[in-house]
């Protein structure tokens, strides 16, 4: 049975809290892009479309059922329903058990309700699918800073990085991240990597270290 994880341990400035919400909403709008890429339905991108609807048509084949659940986790997540997602994600994964979008949705799942042990092993899992899925590899820094691991964060974080070295979420979580561990110097190296990349994101991890 899963449970939700004490975030922290120690003493926690105001700071912090802001910090952590921070990087939790880089992680759960970071997910938009590569599930739309990897995913786009044939109209609307999270919209379940007629053609995926069971009702009266021919059982699909096992591929074809895998894609319904998915989608299926795509419609639950935008409504808000994480745990009704959660179980169609992993209904995903026990057809297609080598889907690493399908894995790093369950993760970014998880994430919505705090459970952070789970959602470290989903992304951990999609990581291990697809060795160069950067994005898994924010979701694992996230996890890990999230249950009070930060140095094992800032390895998956530097990992992404090495992917995709022009991945801005990526460059912002691990400056939030140095931050939080209080070396300023390395948060205000990421904002100037930062400043050449997403103008916006930089704005905001500037205005964290003057905090």
């Amino acid at each position: 049975m899963t449970r939700k994880i004490a975030i922290i341990s120690y003493p926690v400035s105001s700071k912090i809290v802001v910090l952590f919400s921070v990087v939790i909403f880089v992680l759960l709008v970071v997910v938009e892009e590569p599930l739309g890429e990897v995913a786009s339905p044939p109209v609307n991108k999270h919209q379940i479309q007629g053609e995926l609807q069971t009702g009266k048509q021919p059982i699909p084949n096992m591929p074809d059922l895998a894609g319904i659940y998915f989608y299926q986790g795509l419609r639950h997540y935008d409504l808000g329903q994480w745990e009704e997602a959660i179980v169609a994600f992993k209904e995903a994964i026990g057809i297609r058990p080598d889907s690493e979008v399908t894995y790093f949705s369950l993760g970014i799942a998880y994430s919505r309700l705090e459970i952070w042990e789970e959602a470290l092993a989903s992304f951990t899992r999609a990581a291990e699918i697809d060795p160069d899925y950067a994005e898994a590899y924010l979701g694992i820094g996230i996890a890990f800073s999230m249950l009070g691991w930060d140095k094992v964060g800032l390895q998956a974080l530097e990992k992404a990085i090495q992917i995709k070295p022009k991945y801005a979420q990526a460059h912002y979580a691990l400056g939030l991240s140095y931050l939080k561990l209080g070396d300023k110097n390395s948060a205000l190296k990421e904002f100037r990597i930062l400043k050449t990349l997403d103008q916006n994101l930089a704005d905001e991890l500037i205005r964290m270290i003057n905090n």
